[in-house]
């Protein structure tokens, strides 16, 4: 078995493994680069493959720097067969879908086939072509077996097992943080190798057990000081569990009734597709999303159409708007923003992961003077995080997970990180665990 890293080594995003056993080629996820961009330039450079060559995709889960090159691929030949939970398959298609308006948006500036390439025929072809599964439902096919595992990040999400008659590796994929909606990651079976995401490998989330609390804080002085609170959030479950949490807090009467806005057409249809899994939902977010019309909450206004923000805008404070892109990376939560940010009254909430170079990133590090779409504002506006919210495990829930098989695992492969994040946690792993760990190099390939 030979593993060669094409994507997702110097970023956190663009997630693109090749690995080669003796009758096939086939790749664990492939992903769209993002840093400052929704797409980057790299995004249209060819595959340091041949995707004719290849005979299987299989994906982890549906988020676009896992999938976001699938229309790429098979634009370029591939003519096999894509594997993931059923979940995952509905989801990509709304992601990917959604995706190509927002490319043609922003890189139609581009000597670039974007039209070609990122269109809806494409994602029509990948759907034909994409099989679901359930957890546990062993593939097997040359020689191999291949399982997938619940990874608790989003609805569907997996790790995946590859085994061959010599050797076994595990693909992490991302691993979940604490979710009220989702079952927890299971555990990490026997392997042999191991490719382990880093995105938070140097970091650790404070206050998880607490966040819902500090939630309640800062909704009480949106409340109190009348302000706008908004919170930028991914379509993809970021915006589903935090709407949950608010929502559990008025209805426990921990906070007032207040006006919560959800603007994003994505995450109301990513809503609908929630209603349809309760078997990978825990409990309580069943009740919920299967058992309660979240649509019919009086104080929850969903923007269909963009004629209706002006909605937004006319509410006066206080008032809560979750919107995407949770990267600020495009969708309407830069009108928002942009509307919003040069008064003092209002509150920005980051409870997700920006790349480095982003415009949420500036804001984080304090930045008092930004560029969006072109135009410079002055930031007037509060900066809050609250990233326990994130939807990857932190350090210690690296290791932790990592832990009960560090005496079988012959090598971590550490991905999908900055490079500090893989440094730090590399040295981890080797003095805590004393497992050898490796950060590979763009393209390396490796024989197990």
């Amino acid at each position: 078995m030979q593993i060669k890293f094409c994507g997702g080594i110097n970023t956190v995003t663009g997630a693109n493994y090749l690995v080669e056993v003796e009758k096939s080629k086939f790749l664990v996820d492939c992903g769209l680069i993002q840093r400052e961009n929704v797409c980057e330039l790299e995004n249209f450079e060819p595959f340091s493959y041949n995707p004719k060559e290849i005979k299987f995709v299989f994906i982890t889960h549906a988020h676009l720097d896992h999938i976001g090159r699938l229309p790429k691929l098979i634009y370029e030949g591939f003519r096999g067969y894509i594997y993931s939970t059923l979940p995952t398959k509905e989801l990509a298609k709304e992601i990917l879908l959604d995706a190509n308006k927002v490319i043609k948006e922003k890189c139609s500036d581009w000597d670039l086939d974007i039209g070609n390439i990122y269109n809806d025929e494409n994602v029509e072809k990948i759907l034909n072509r994409w099989e679901g599964i359930n957890y546990h439902e062993k593939l097997n096919f040359d020689d191999l077996e291949i399982e997938f595992f619940d990874a608790g990040h989003i609805l569907g999400s997996a790790f995946i097992k590859i085994s061959d008659r010599n050797n076994s590796i595990v693909f992490s994929g991302d691993l979940g943080n604490i979710d009220p909606l989702l079952n927890k990651t299971e555990d990490l079976p026997f392997t042999d190798y191991l490719v382990l995401e880093a995105t938070y490998g140097d970091k650790l989330h404070i206050d998880v057990e607490k966040r819902k609390d500090i939630l309640e804080d800062i909704i009480e002085e949106t409340l109190k000081e009348e302000r706008v609170l908004i919170i930028p959030a991914f379509s993809l479950e970021r915006s589903q569990e935090v709407l949950f949490d608010i929502v559990d807090l008025i209805e426990d009467r921990k906070v007032p009734e207040v006006r919560i806005f959800l603007d994003s057409p994505l995450s109301i249809r990513i809503l609908n597709i929630y209603s349809k899994y309760p078997e990978f939902l825990n409990e309580e977010a069943r009740n919920f999303f299967v058992k309660k019309d979240y649509s019919r909450l009086s104080y929850l206004k969903i923007i269909y159409d963009e004629e209706d923000e002006r909605k937004i805008i006319e509410e006066p404070n206080p008032k809560i708007i979750i919107s995407s892109s949770g990267m600020l990376q495009g969708g309407r939560i830069l009108g928002i923003i942009k509307r919003f940010i040069e008064k003092e009254n209002t509150t920005i909430l980051f409870v997700g992961y920006q790349p480095e170079g982003s415009l949420g990133r500036k804001l984080l590090e304090g930045e008092k003077e930004v560029e969006i779409e072109r135009k410079k504002y002055y930031v007037k506006a509060k900066i809050e995080k609250l990233l326990s919210y994130s939807g990857h495990k932190d350090q210690k829930g690296l290791l932790e997970w990592v832990y009960p098989q560090r005496k079988n695992i012959k090598k971590v492969f550490l991905v999908q990180g900055e490079e500090n994040p893989k440094i730090i946690l590399k040295s981890k792993i080797e003095d805590y665990l004393g497992i050898k760990a490796y950060i590979p190099k763009e393209n390396e390939e490796i024989v197990l």
